[in-house]
């Protein structure tokens, strides 16, 4: 109760964070929407404004409830407000159904792709029948590669003649789903523009703080290469130092990530800290200046907010910067402020500019590693006291560490599906070495210009990010470094942070209540797993997969499952990451073989064209097939027929052969063969699928 009491604005976040999540999922245009909370406002107003209408103590609930539901109600309407597809505006009720040109401002530098350039547009204007019409909302734009798209930047205005088609949703089971995670930035829609659909007039209408940002950032990121600065090096040590992550590739990603590392690899309040001590001391003079306070904490916050725009104001970013801001301002005026007011407040601020926050991952774990620090760390660093320097160091670090996977560990096992079992260790050669990188990373932008201290600078910089690297690597390789695959449902989530909670009050109050509600918790979780075990050892499935130009059909049964592919797709494992192990995940599945020929099992049976999977039969048609070779005299019944790699045959034929119960196309098949295939199950009215039209096919058994 401390903490809720003294922290106030805690209290009038959750209301506010329930509208927005209820705006969410529920989305609902309120019209006259001031007229309905203008007498609310009104009663406020009155009682907090005329003191003989002071509402007594046991009455107070009443303006307490009127508080709470107006902040609700605020950041319901707030959240709808921000839906640009819901505003009349938006260029999706202006296209076509054919090309469509658009004018459009490029709104983050483009990124580039194998094949394309990825760009992020805003839509302002649409032509029509009746001329040009001024619109808004965002696109999602993949540019054909030439130097045109390369020459590229943030703000530059593109005249575009395309096709725009609507953000697909998962199309497999359990995949990461880019439509929603693209909505909740107000992307709704795609195009692909190739070099003759699109123009660039030569204008720049972004944001000038920004251009210059952007702009900077390419110059720095220029002399890490200059000073042969490259490969491994230069993507870790350019993302760390700059929040410029285009360059990891998948392995270095897996490195950081299995070891509980990957946080340095996201400029967070780590570096946002950094940054503030740097420029906090080379500021002292200031200090020394008539009204000098006041004159150092608006240069430091336009500089950490200029850092912010330079690393791309990711979540965490945003959070640091608007948090030490507060931090900053109640200094220069000799305030004393409480960190929880300050977490609440840099919350209020960025979901009142952006609700949609609160659905970011990367938010969610800033805020929630930042509550587990501030309240769990100093509680563990309390429990060894040492008047060695770098005991105390070491154990500092141990207690941050402890803290933060405490807090983080139910999202991290939610949304990642695993655990990094050496993270304390890994923290204790990353934390130090980071710092080390960011210091050294700030002097060699400073000294660029004086060859030969940049020359050792560089050195120096080099090296610490190689032995970041290879120390990450190296923990990596370790027996149990990792433990994956594991599956917690949104329901499981919450009941672990009720259980973390409720465990930290027992410690902290030492009541008996406390400790008895935490272990029911954690026997709801048992009872959860339990059923989710049971349902998952009799689960048997059929699932053929949609991969892009490949055939994969996954055969589970159990916790076991053999996955029928060709040998690229099975020796692809970012692939298979991808489109399917999250899958797996869910599943339960613990148990996989990868064949590309034929195999047998006490489950599955595949032999030639023909697939045994307890009572089904399933026939599988490919470009091997030839149809001379059967007696078209005889039919046989078949559950499932599957036609993959553009086999080729007619339907009608297959028909005198087979008698299917469904005809599944998968997604190894062209466009062309596709169309004519549906067209003749149309003709011959014969139920079928299309893996690539329809996403993913399952059956159960």
């Amino acid at each position: 109760m401390k903490i809720w009491n003294q922290a106030p604005l805690i209290r009038l976040l959750l209301p506010f964070i329930a509208g927005i999540i209820s705006a969410v999922y529920f989305p609902f245009e309120i019209k006259n929407f001031w007229l309905i909370v203008l007498p609310y406002i009104l009663f406020i107003a009155a009682v907090v404004s005329i003191p003989s209408l002071k509402i007594s103590y046991k009455r107070s609930w009443i303006f307490g409830i009127t508080i709470n539901l107006l902040l609700f109600a605020f950041a319901y309407h707030l959240t709808i407000d921000k839906t640009q597809k819901l505003k009349p505006g938006h260029f999706s009720k202006l296209l076509a159904d054919k090309k469509t040109k658009v004018r459009a401002v490029i709104l983050q530098s483009p990124l580039e792709k194998e094949k394309t350039f990825k760009v992020i547009l805003d839509v302002v204007a649409c032509e029509t029948n009746s001329g040009w019409k001024r619109s808004e909302g965002k696109v999602l734009l993949y540019l054909q590669k030439n130097e045109a798209a390369r020459r590229l930047a943030y703000g530059d205005e593109l005249l575009i003649n395309t096709t725009f088609t609507a953000i697909p949703p998962p199309q497999n089971p359990g995949a990461f789903d880019y439509k929603r995670f693209l909505s909740f930035h107000n992307i709704y829609h795609q195009c692909y523009a190739d070099s003759n659909s699109w123009v660039a007039p030569g204008i720049n209408s972004g944001n000038p703080v920004l251009r210059y940002s952007y702009t900077l950032r390419d110059q720095l990121l220029a002399i890490l290469r200059s000073h042969h600065i490259q490969n491994d090096e230069y993507a870790v040590g350019a993302a760390l130092m700059l929040g410029y992550a285009d360059k990891l590739d998948q392995d270095i990603i897996s490195a950081y990530s299995s070891t509980g590392a990957l946080h340095v690899l996201s400029v967070s309040g780590l570096h946002v800290a950094i940054v503030y001590v740097v420029f906090n001391w080379i500021l002292f003079f200031l200090d020394k200046v008539k009204r000098g306070n006041i004159i150092k904490a608006a240069v430091l916050i336009l500089l950490l907010w200029f850092y912010s725009a330079l690393t791309g104001l990711s979540p965490s970013v945003l959070r640091a910067a608007t948090m030490f801001s507060f931090i900053i301002i109640a200094k220069a005026f000799d305030r004393h402020t409480n960190i929880y007011n300050t977490l609440a407040a840099s919350a209020f601020v960025l979901l009142a500019i952006d609700p949609f926050l609160i659905m970011e991952v990367g938010f969610q774990l800033s805020y929630i590693a930042v509550i587990g620090i501030v309240y769990i760390q100093p509680k563990i660093y309390s429990w060894y006291e040492t008047d060695n320097w770098l005991l105390d160091q070491v154990w500092t670090i141990t207690a941050v560490s402890i803290a933060a996977q405490i807090a983080t560990f139910p999202l991290g096992l939610h949304y990642f599906h695993q655990f990094p079992n050496y993270f304390l260790l890994s923290n204790f050669i990353v934390i130090p070495l980071s710092t080390m990188i960011i210091y050294i990373g700030i002097a060699l932008f400073v000294f660029a210009k004086i060859s030969l201290i940049a020359t050792y600078l560089a050195l120096g910089f080099g090296w610490c990010v190689w032995l970041l690297n290879a120390s990450v690597k190296l923990i990596e390789k370790w027996p149990c470094s990792l433990l994956k695959d594991i599956s917690v449902n949104i329901t499981e989530t919450w009941l672990l942070y009720a259980m973390i909670v409720l465990f930290l009050l027992y410690f902290s109050k030492r009541t008996v209540n406390y400790l008895v509600l935490s272990l029911s918790m954690l026997l709801l979780i048992l009872f959860s797993q339990i059923i989710e075990q049971h349902a998952q050892f009799h689960q048997r499935k059929l699932i053929i997969y949609n991969v892009p130009k490949t055939s994969a059909i996954d055969f589970i049964s159990s916790k076991r499952n053999i996955l029928y592919t060709d040998t690229v797709f099975a020796e692809n494992e970012n692939a298979q990451l991808f489109h399917i192990r999250h899958n797996w995940w869910e599943l339960g599945v613990n148990t996989t073989m990868i064949v590309c020929r034929d195999t047998a099992t006490a489950e599955v049976c595949i032999r030639n064209n023909s697939i045994q999977f307890f009572n089904k039969k399933i026939v599988r048609l490919d470009k091997q097939y030839r149809q001379q070779e059967y007696d078209f005299g005889k039919r046989i019944a078949i559950d499932l027929l599957i036609v993959s790699e553009n086999a080729d045959i007619k339907i009608r034929d297959i028909l005198k052969v087979y008698q299917p119960g469904r005809i599944v196309f998968d997604s190894s098949n062209s466009a062309y063969k596709l169309k004519a295939w549906k067209n003749e199950c149309l003709l011959h009215d014969r139920p079928f699928y299309s893996v690539t039209e329809s996403g993913a096919f399952e059956m159960n058994i």
